[in-house]
């Protein structure tokens, strides 16, 4: 997600691209239910695309396979955290500018797909207007579409810029259950797959260690988001010793 806010190029110009490919199909298939549905899904898969798979890692470093860092020799290995993780009364108060962020971004989303639903009547009249301009049925088929998806991508994008300005800077924190730490990197269990952080760590990463509250932040600063990896732990010090002598780039010196 903070990789997609903070590259406003990359997330205009893949939106851009996504929208004039499924305007071209649309003109083909026409002016219909099944059209509707079609596009709806696509962007609701593009939207996943774009913050899963054309991102970089979790911090904002080049990904790198879950298999590659398991195959490493193992350092580490926290499981079944949620008793710490309920323990830390500060969580809770770091996570409001996520939660605040995602509620209004969630607003934005609904007054988008509420104007994806009731333009959908308005193509017709697109479709006449440009095709008095162009005498021809699939440019103006095309040009009515692109209109349509633009205005929702338009709304979104609104939305987004909003919610950034309303909450300030976003504070975006994964905390996870149970992790693993190799000389190769962090493997840490997801919702629904696991996930890895490669060694060594991207220039722009921290380590910062809290031993009250129990765990080693690995924080990515940006221009509008702030992304973390919280570790919890048992033995945090230990876990904070083994990433700054495995998870960084020393500097040989001659």
């Amino acid at each position: 997600m903070s990789y997609y806010i903070e590259n406003t190029w990359y997330r205009v110009l893949s939106s851009q691209l996504f929208l004039i490919l499924y305007a071209i199909l649309a003109a083909f298939l026409g002016i219909n239910i099944k059209t509707f549905i079609i596009i709806m899904v696509l962007i609701i898969i593009t939207s996943y695309i774009q913050g899963k798979f054309l991102s970089k890692g979790p911090l904002g470093g080049s990904s790198v396979k879950v298999e590659e860092v398991m195959s490493a020799k193992r350092l580490y290995e926290e499981k079944n955290l949620r008793e710490i993780q309920m323990k830390d009364e500060g969580l809770l108060r770091d996570m409001q500018p996520q939660f605040r962020y995602m509620m209004l971004l969630n607003l934005g989303l609904l007054v988008g797909f509420l104007y994806f639903f009731l333009a959908w009547g308005r193509i017709g009249d697109l479709h006449s207007i440009f095709y008095s301009f162009t005498g021809n049925e699939k440019i103006a088929s095309f040009l009515a579409f692109l209109i349509y998806m633009e205005g929702f991508f338009i709304i979104n994008q609104a939305s987004m810029i909003l919610a950034l300005k309303r909450v300030g800077k976003v504070l975006f924190i994964v905390y996870p259950n149970e992790y693993i730490v190799t000389v190769k990197g962090i493997v840490y269990k997801g919702l629904l797959s696991n996930t890895a952080i490669g060694f060594p760590l991207p220039q722009n990463v921290n380590a910062i260690l809290d031993t009250n509250r129990g765990f080693v932040d690995l924080v990515n600063e940006g221009k509008r988001t702030t992304s973390i990896i919280r570790l919890y732990s048992r033995n945090p010090k230990r876990v904070y010793e083994i990433i700054k002598k495995h998870g960084f780039k020393t500097i040989e010196t001659s």
